[in-house]
């Protein structure tokens, strides 16, 4: 008997790029929960982090013959643009804030009209990393991990700050009461352990970090 092999999300995204809606139904349900957890916990409502996947599945999908002839991640591909919607909600927010959702809405899959009606992700995904580059990262995940727990507290803090609050440069100094110099300086630090950790992480099993 044989046993059919599930596609790939970038098997997935070709098919969708040949307008079939079945394939982005099935990328929706294989990704949503993961990426919904991320972008709650950026915008903090359910409601609204839920509004925005579909905008990100929509968006993937109006671009998906690009993003499939590049040979990007899918995984990548979503992460990235969830994190970038959701901060640019998060900063909207902040500028103008909207009253509160009066109840949940129901998380609903993209359909093939709210994707040709999304608009095309702005800027290129060449510069994304291939799908095999991913496999290798989630195959050292816990390493990762052991990295950002090494990296200094007040450090983290401020990465935290930039990467899950949207917070720039300037946000940051008012918030923690420091000069910008300090804060700037912070951040660069952090992003160099962090680049020269990751570097050691990528070429062994068992890096000794």
């Amino acid at each position: 008997m044989k046993i059919d092999t599930p596609l790939t999300a970038e098997e997935l995204l070709a098919r969708i790029a040949e307008h079939d809606e079945g394939a982005l139904g099935e990328l929706y349900d294989r990704f949503a929960p993961a990426m919904l957890g991320l972008v709650v916990r950026i915008v903090a409502e359910r409601t609204i982090a839920e509004e925005i996947l579909q905008d990100v599945f929509a968006r993937v999908a109006s671009d998906a013959r690009r993003l499939s002839k590049e040979r990007v991640s899918v995984n990548a591909a979503l992460v990235l643009l969830s994190r970038a919607l959701a901060i640019e909600r998060l900063r909207a927010t902040r500028a103008a804030p909207s009253p509160a959702p009066t109840g949940q809405a129901e998380l609903a899959r993209p359909t093939a009209r709210t994707a040709a009606a999304a608009e095309r992700v702005p800027k290129p995904y060449a510069w994304l990393p291939a799908p095999a580059a991913i496999e290798l990262v989630d195959g050292r995940r816990s390493l990762f991990q052991k990295v950002i727990n090494q990296l200094p507290k007040p450090q983290r803090e401020m990465m935290d700050l930039v990467l899950f609050d949207g917070y720039t440069e300037a946000d940051i100094a008012q918030k923690l009461g420091e000069p910008t110099a300090r804060v700037r300086s912070g951040l660069l630090a952090g992003a160099s352990f962090i680049r020269h950790r990751l570097a050691a992480v990528m070429r062994t099993w068992a890096a000794n970090i």
